[in-house]
């Protein structure tokens, strides 16, 4: 694998790297959530900045369930912020709000934009449509109460890192079939767009640091197990039925992860139905990769700042 050397150092020397994930996510799906936890709390608490707004905010949702929006803005408000809407990674099946903070403090700080972060239920004792369920209630939170939150309604922006890229995807999709809630662009970080892990890079990167074909499998099987048809048709990106009229796009691809063919495959759908969406890859890195401290990660945070200012214009 052609991972860069500076990025796989600090792959070795992470203590994230040492759980289990593909033997759990197999066996004991719900035990990654304990491990994770217990190593944020070993590492501490992050320091809260002074100059941010940071809260949790439980709402109720159309579908009768209680979800936490974690919020994050500037303490300063002079005028709407563009307002984006973030969907947490974790296989859909762990990860929390509070794991992306050191990420998204940054970004709302230097881009001065609000973030709504969703804590979205996780399978597998929620399979789909139950996170997707979760992302419109966000959804329709975000627009209706955007100008409380001191941002702007019409310039709500979609962000999603891996899993939730899928789920991002899947709403952009039933947004634009059903709510049609206005969204100015969608941001999305190395998504799994297909169960059928049949790419080239599925075989090639199949057993990459943080993200295998082996973990893409029980992946998809647990988020998949329910009996529910309702939105089945929106699950699976590289399987939706119209690619038309989505809002332009951005996604951003490492070079040795074995999902990227099967997103470049959603990428070709969009462009062919003549929708705009751009591609960034990073060389040398793999799934997650921002996770990591490492000069490609550095350079990925300020083009990532710079692209959500970019909102501000729009």
């Amino acid at each position: 694998m052609n991972i860069d050397k500076e990025l796989l150092l600090a792959l070795m020397m992470s203590a994230w790297t040492q759980i289990p994930y593909d033997t759990l996510l197999e066996f004991n799906p719900q035990q990654i959530r304990i491990e994770e936890e217990q190593l944020m709390r070993l590492e501490g608490q992050v320091t809260m900045p002074t100059d941010l707004e940071v809260y949790n905010k439980e709402i109720l949702t159309s579908y009768n369930t209680s979800l936490s929006l974690r919020i994050y803005k500037p303490k300063e408000i002079h005028k709407p912020l563009p307002v984006v809407l973030f969907l947490h990674g974790g296989a859909f099946i762990f990860g929390s709000p509070e794991q992306y903070d050191f990420q998204l403090f940054d970004l709302v700080r230097e881009a001065q934009v609000i973030v709504v972060s969703v804590d979205y239920r996780l399978a597998p004792e929620y399979p789909f449509p139950a996170a997707l369920e979760d992302s419109i209630s966000a959804l329709q939170y975000v627009y209706k109460y955007a100008e409380t939150l001191g941002g702007n309604k019409q310039n709500i922006s979609v962000m999603g890192s891996s899993a939730g890229g899928t789920i991002a995807l899947s709403l952009l999709h039933l947004n634009r079939d059903s709510d049609k809630i206005p969204i100015t662009n969608a941001f999305i970080l190395y998504p799994p767009t297909s169960d059928k892990l049949d790419t080239l890079s599925m075989q090639t990167y199949a057993n990459a640091p943080m993200q295998s074909k082996h973990s893409a499998t029980y992946m998809w099987k647990h988020y998949l197990s329910g009996n529910e048809t309702k939105w089945r048709e929106y699950a699976i990106p590289n399987q939706m039925n119209d690619y038309e009229k989505l809002p332009p796009m951005t996604f951003i691809l490492a070079e040795c992860d074995p999902l990227i063919d099967e997103a470049k495959e959603y990428v070709k759908l969009v462009q062919q139905s003549a929708g705009q969406l751009e591609v960034k890859e990073i060389k040398g890195a793999v799934h997650t990769f921002d996770f990591f401290e490492c000069a490609i990660t550095t350079d990925f945070t300020q083009y990532k700042i710079d692209y959500f200012k970019k909102l501000h214009s729009m």
